[in-house]
């Protein structure tokens, strides 16, 4: 798992393809994007603040907001993949190799604005591989995939937040 994970943020195809036909890789994929999270998460807390009671409080949101982010923004890419570019796949190949690109995520443990965009930079170019294998298409059209997915998964969450903006803003 781990080895196919590094090989997928090295961009190597052959991961991707591996993982394309390999429907037990989706459990691999969920550990996967759920670890990346819990540990930045941990080293952050214990660098930044030391240990705190809530602890597993914070670790278990981090980890489901991984997950959740994750499963959107598949979600949001296959959409604009499948309806805008005419891909082809199933939603669940696309979450899969999704999940195999957040290696580079693990960057944001030490919490500089370079390495935080480096890593996010890194994890929206094996994205574009990973879209490019699921849905057949060509680099182009699944980098466009991969920014139109990530302007939804920026806009709901907007949504999600304005209320909350909106009431602390009258405070």
């Amino acid at each position: 798992m781990i080895q196919r994970a590094v090989r997928a943020a090295l961009f190597d195809r052959r991961a991707y393809d591996a993982a394309f036909f390999d429907a037990d890789a989706t459990a691999d994929a969920v550990m996967l994007v759920g670890g990346v999270h819990g540990v930045v998460y941990l080293v952050q807390s214990f660098v930044f603040a030391g240990f705190s009671f809530r602890l597993v409080e914070g670790l278990l949101a981090a980890i489901i907001s991984g997950l959740a982010s994750w499963l959107f923004l598949a979600v949001a890419v296959w959409f604009a993949g499948t309806r805008l570019f005419r891909g082809a796949a199933q939603m669940q190949t696309v979450i899969r190799l999704h999940g195999f690109a957040v290696l580079p995520l693990l960057l944001g443990v030490f919490a500089t604005p370079v390495f935080v965009v480096v890593g996010v930079v890194w994890y929206l170019a094996a994205l574009v591989i990973a879209t490019s294998v699921a849905l057949s298409l060509s680099l182009r059209d699944a980098a466009l995939s991969v920014l139109v997915g990530y302007a939804i998964l920026f806009l709901v969450g907007l949504v999600f937040r304005l209320p909350f903006l909106v009431l602390g803003g009258l405070a």
